[in-house]
């Protein structure tokens, strides 16, 4: 690997959208942002995690070596499927070192460690370093080489992974704790994100990613309930937020998420 991150290299770290009419002000759920948080950290559980590093010099040097690997191979990717899975390849590594990154981040009070802040000036040297949003206080995730893939190759068979990847991205990047708080989506996003978490729900290999895009397609309908503006599709999606939160809760009983579908469910009915 080039540029390899040695132990001994010291390199120091919106408005939302659709304020809630009277009628809604009451649908809001003031549990979720704590339960989606564990579930974007559920590393954070560990009462060590604070006190020693989220990522060893070992891990940081695989995935830059990693990156550089898929990089090179979509460089000499002969035909539209190769490249296609090359840069599914780099994509991954991608998501996880943002991952790491974020893991990082929350654990230290905002601040990366030595390691974490070594990794993230490997990739930047080559153009590969996920950005930070200082307005949702995380990394973002590079999505352009998942994207790339999926126009490549739309029917590989990584493609619905991939697919799944960039839309749990688009969803926990959409706001910072509370999810009916939209930043930097409008509605048309939302609309777009609903349909492939659908379209998602049944295609998926895993049954834990399954599980998860179930998820979020019943939150987001809830989003657009309470975001809407039109009484007709607030209606509209009210019900199919109150279908599909049922389904989710009643299909996955022992899951985190189904607590914090339970407290959506409550709070439309609420106001119903």
């Amino acid at each position: 690997m080039t540029d390899s991150l040695a132990t001994t290299s010291p390199f120091p770290a919106a408005r939302s959208v659709g304020a809630a009419s009277p009628c809604r002000r009451a649908f809001r759920a003031p549990k979720l942002w704590l339960v989606l948080w564990v579930l974007l950290f559920p590393a954070l559980n560990s009462a060590k995690l604070a006190a020693h590093e989220t990522i060893d010099v070992e891990r940081a040097n695989a995935l830059v070596a990693a990156a550089d690997e898929a990089a090179t191979l979509t460089k000499k990717a002969d035909g539209a499927g190769v490249e296609g899975e090359t840069r599914f390849a780099l994509g991954m590594v991608l998501v996880e070192a943002t991952d790491i990154l974020n893991r990082d981040l929350a654990a230290h009070s905002g601040r990366l460690t030595v390691n974490a802040e070594l990794m993230l000036k490997a990739l930047a040297q080559r153009d590969l370093a996920p950005r930070l949003d200082e307005a949702i206080g995380r990394y973002r995730m590079p999505r352009t080489p998942l994207e790339e893939a999926i126009r490549l190759s739309p029917e590989a068979l990584y493609a619905p992974r991939a697919r799944f990847v960039l839309l749990k991205a688009q969803f926990y990047e959409s706001f910072v704790l509370d999810p009916f708080e939209l930043l930097g989506i409008g509605f048309d996003d939302l609309e777009r994100q609903i349909a492939e978490a659908e379209a998602l729900g049944t295609g998926l290999s895993s049954a834990d990613d399954a599980e998860e895009a179930s998820f979020i397609h019943a939150i987001d309908l809830a989003r657009a309930a309470r975001l809407a503006r039109s009484p007709e599709v607030i209606r509209a999606y009210t019900d199919k937020a109150q279908k599909a939160l049922a389904a989710f809760a009643e299909a996955y009983p022992e899951s985190m998420r189904a607590a914090a579908t339970r407290m959506v469910l409550k709070s439309i009915d609420a106001v119903q």
